[in-house]
């Protein structure tokens, strides 16, 4: 059975002796309701890496970094991060994932490879290699 790092985390360390722990923790409640658009992706020693899901909001969250660092640093009761970088990662979909199978289907738009595709694709030898290009190629023009 599946179980969230976080929940696996606290049989293995104590989460009040441990502050990325207890940062792991606390992350709902610092940032709130853009909870679904940010999260943490790494925590070193001064510095925290947040992954963002727009390139917008790394905007807004990069010019309130400071203040952001402040309200970490208090939940903490020390002032362990120094620094936050931010990275644009993939934002969840959480509503594909309770529909069932068939709505997913159906939610997928068709595509095509161009000509351009088609050529280049008849160039290669192996056929295994080509439909596995194929296939990629279809999943990019998908997204």
């Amino acid at each position: 059975m599946a179980m969230h790092l976080k929940d696996l985390l606290p049989t293995l360390i104590n989460p009040n002796n441990n502050w990325k722990t207890r940062l792991l923790y606390e992350w709902p409640t610092i940032i709130g309701s853009l909870h679904s658009k940010v999260r943490i992706e790494q925590i070193n020693d001064t510095h925290l890496i947040l992954g963002v899901s727009h390139p917008c909001w790394m905007q807004e969250l990069y010019l309130l970094s400071p203040l952001l660092i402040k309200t970490i640093n208090e939940k903490l009761d020390q002032p362990y991060i120094k620094q936050i970088r931010f990275r644009q990662v993939r934002a969840k979909n959480y509503t594909l994932k309770t529909m069932n199978t068939q709505t997913q289907s159906n939610l997928k738009k068709e595509v095509f490879l161009t000509k351009d595709d088609e050529k280049s694709l008849a160039k290669i030898a192996d056929p295994a290699l080509r439909e596995a290009l194929k296939a990629f190629r279809m999943r990019c023009y998908q997204e």
